[in-house]
């Protein structure tokens, strides 16, 4: 998910502290409009997309993550949070019992703490996989993603080249070392017990049956999210191999991968100080072509799409649906789920 894993992680670390001041008075629901119609009018757009466009119908005040895209289209999956992921510390202390000094979720403060409608999230500080069915042109009301389950965290669903659907939790002796499963079950990556996966991207290519994902606490990654590769053979997954550049760079970060059927590999990277969206030709089974920019941000400052991520495309490859965080320039943050439509033939 799109910096949300970074945020709960720091949480984790300090779920004791105290918590960030309550932000200011709240924008109008017309002047959150008008700001985030602006900053994505502004985003950066490469060669062969149209504009982009927020799906009205999905966003709410919550926090929209994480977005995949069913191949055919009909099905919008994504996890949700009711509230500001980069303030998740406040939503921990409002639920944090009166007795361990929090506010016991005192029903007179719940409008400071929390945002967005509560969409069947359990319990309220979770965040849960939500998929909605497309309805003409748009796409009709979130429910719970039918793996989801109380108390955990799931996120990055995706339905694999096999029919199942390859998604993030964790199991419930390690609270946030997320690993991948496959339809409810834990898969044996090598090295599941000690480091992090995230984002799964499962295909079945001419070279294999390939399950990709990101990482950041691996050795060979050095502090830094990377992208990562293994190989399923006879039910059995392939010691992970961390992507060559130029897909991987170092001293950059790289997460979320989307491998379509002609072999564009997609991704967020932030290897020239923003965090965007790139896409690279594959070339061989561990060569890749140099990315090339698809979407990116334009300001640094003031009211502004602040990073963009989480690419997913549907099979015909006419529609890029993926994340952006706004800023309100108050650092208030906000993510919501945009997409944006192929204008040539162009790969």
């Amino acid at each position: 998910m799109l910096l949300a894993a970074a945020a709960l992680t720091a949480c984790q670390q300090d779920g004791d502290g105290r918590p960030s001041p309550p932000p200011g008075p709240r924008a109008t629901p017309e002047q959150v409009i008008a700001y985030k119609t602006q900053a994505v009018a502004q985003i950066g757009v490469g060669p062969g997309w149209g504009k982009p466009e927020l799906l009205v119908s999905v966003n709410s005040e919550g926090w929209e993550d994480s977005a995949y895209i069913s191949p055919d289209g009909q099905s919008l999956y994504f996890q949700y949070f009711p509230g500001d992921m980069f303030r998740i510390n406040d939503v921990f202390y409002f639920h944090r019992p009166v007795s361990e000094g929090g506010l016991g979720a005192d029903p007179k403060q719940r409008d400071r703490y929390h945002r967005g409608p509560a969409r069947g999230v359990s319990p309220a500080y979770t965040s849960d996989t939500l998929v909605a069915k497309r309805e003409g042109d748009t796409f009709g009301a979130p429910v719970r993603f039918p793996h989801a389950r109380d108390g955990r965290n799931e996120w990055g669903v995706m339905l694999g080249g096999d029919g199942a659907y390859y998604y993030v939790s964790h199991d419930e002796t390690r609270e946030l070392n997320m690993d991948i499963y496959r339809n409810a079950q834990l898969l044996a990556i090598a090295g599941r017990e000690k480091y992090h996966e995230d984002n799964p991207h499962f295909a079945i290519t001419p070279y294999g049956r390939e399950l990709f994902f990101d990482s950041g606490n691996r050795p060979q990654a050095k502090g830094k999210s990377h992208i990562w590769v293994t190989r399923e053979t006879g039910g059995r997954f392939a010691e992970p191999v961390m992507l060559p550049p130029p897909v991987n760079v170092k001293d950059s970060t790289e997460v979320q991968p989307h491998l379509t059927a002609d072999g564009q590999l997609y991704f967020t990277s932030a290897r020239d100080g923003t965090i965007a969206i790139y896409a690279s030709k594959r070339t061989g089974a561990d060569s890749w072509a140099e990315p090339r920019k698809v979407l990116w941000t334009t300001r640094k400052s003031g009211a502004r799409a602040w990073g963009l991520g989480e690419p997913t495309l549907t099979a015909d490859g006419q529609w890029l649906y993926f994340v952006v965080v706004f800023d309100n320039g108050r650092q208030e943050f906000d993510a919501d789920i945009a997409r944006v439509r192929r204008t040539d033939a162009a790969r």
